[in-house]
């Protein structure tokens, strides 16, 4: 089989191996260990985001004014990055441990 008969890369194949020849680049392998743990970070986060939402939805009803509105809707938005930082910083801990 020659190159020619290999099949055309994928947009994901082409930039890895763009970050593989700059050298500043690590590819991790993940156990499975960590690939669950990760998920399960991703997992508890989204629950704590939807419920966030829903207590957001609860208290929308009895807001008076279309400014009150617009600061728990900014509340949420400000909570929501704050979870999703610390998701991060919990998955980059795992990824670190290999």
């Amino acid at each position: 089989m020659s190159e020619d008969d290999d099949p055309p890369k994928t947009a994901v194949e082409v930039a890895m191996e763009k970050l593989r020849a700059r050298d500043d680049f690590k590819e991790v392998k993940l156990t499975d260990e960590q690939k669950v743990e990760i998920a399960d970070i991703r997992s508890r986060c989204r629950a704590q985001i939807a419920e966030l939402e829903i207590q957001h939805e609860g208290k929308l009803p009895a807001v008076g004014s279309f400014e009150e509105a617009e600061v728990l809707r900014a509340e949420l938005k400000k909570e929501k990055g704050r979870l999703e930082e610390e998701m991060e910083k919990k998955v980059s801990k795992v990824r670190a441990q290999s």
